[in-house]
């Protein structure tokens, strides 16, 4: 298993930053926000209905006295989205990381999608981004940090994950975009792309445990990535030594990659 021990150096690396981190409470975007708070940035975790996990994620930060704070509100939802942007400039002067790592999707193939499938689907994973980006740019300093998530199911077919992986492909697209016209003024972004993590939206799949057994049979290193390998690579990418990292997909999935 991955080790996600904190060097005594690395304690204070962000101390004075602040983070802003969509889907903040679950999954890959608890694990980041957790990362980031452990070394030293306050921590403004977004979720949007999930009260428990935000409540256990507030009982962690107390008992370890990190500085999170998790702010609810459905970014897809005009009147609540101004409410959460509200609530982010109270807690904030400056934002120095926007990681997106909320997402949702309908698992069913390309011919079973209705529109309102793929308008829920990209609301969240992409529209819902591209807003708050818009919304809190003009908080953003040179030497700050836009990091998104994708999959390989935005450049490859995989059963089941044609509203998802539609979504992820338009999100590297912006991504691009945004990479470009943000360097000049010093913010650097870049998309991690992990294998298959074992979260709670694995679930969501009718083939989920033979998805699973496959993805580790291809896995040279024989092992899944868990949502600590996710935070390890976007604590780099927030790190000044990752400034001239711009406009990439970074993956992480054990060598999976290497056979497909």
């Amino acid at each position: 298993m991955t080790s996600t021990t904190i060097s005594e150096g690395q304690y204070n690396l962000f101390t004075d930053k602040t983070a802003v981190i969509t889907g903040g409470t679950r999954g890959i975007g608890r694990a980041v926000s957790l990362k980031l708070a452990r070394q030293g940035a306050k921590v403004l975790a977004l979720y949007g209905r999930d009260s428990k996990s935000a409540g256990e994620l507030d009982s962690i930060a107390k008992q370890e006295g990190l500085k999170i704070v998790c702010i609810k509100g459905d970014l897809c939802n005009d009147e609540k989205f101004s409410l959460v942007v509200e609530a982010i400039k109270a807690q904030a002067s400056r934002i120095d990381f926007l990681v997106h790592c909320a997402a949702s999707g309908v698992h069913r193939d390309a011919m079973d999608l209705t529109l309102k499938h793929l308008r829920w689907t990209f609301e969240i994973n992409v529209f819902a981004i591209h807003h708050l980006l818009q919304s809190l740019v003009e908080m953003m300093p040179s030497g700050a940090r836009v990091i998104g998530i994708t999959s390989s199911g935005g450049t490859r077919v995989i059963p089941y994950y044609a509203a998802v992986g539609s979504s992820k492909g338009a999100l590297e697209a912006l991504f691009r975009h945004y990479a470009y016209e943000l360097a000049p003024k010093g913010i650097a972004v870049n998309l991690v792309c992990p294998g298959l993590v074992l979260t709670d939206a694995v679930d969501a799949f009718p083939d989920r445990d033979a998805r699973v057994e496959k993805a580790k049979q291809a896995t040279p290193s024989g092992e899944l990535v868990i949502p600590e390998d996710v935070a390890e690579m976007i604590s780099f990418l927030c790190e000044p030594r990752s400034g001239q990292v711009i406009g990439q997909t970074i993956v992480i999935d054990g060598g999976k990659t290497l056979l497909s």
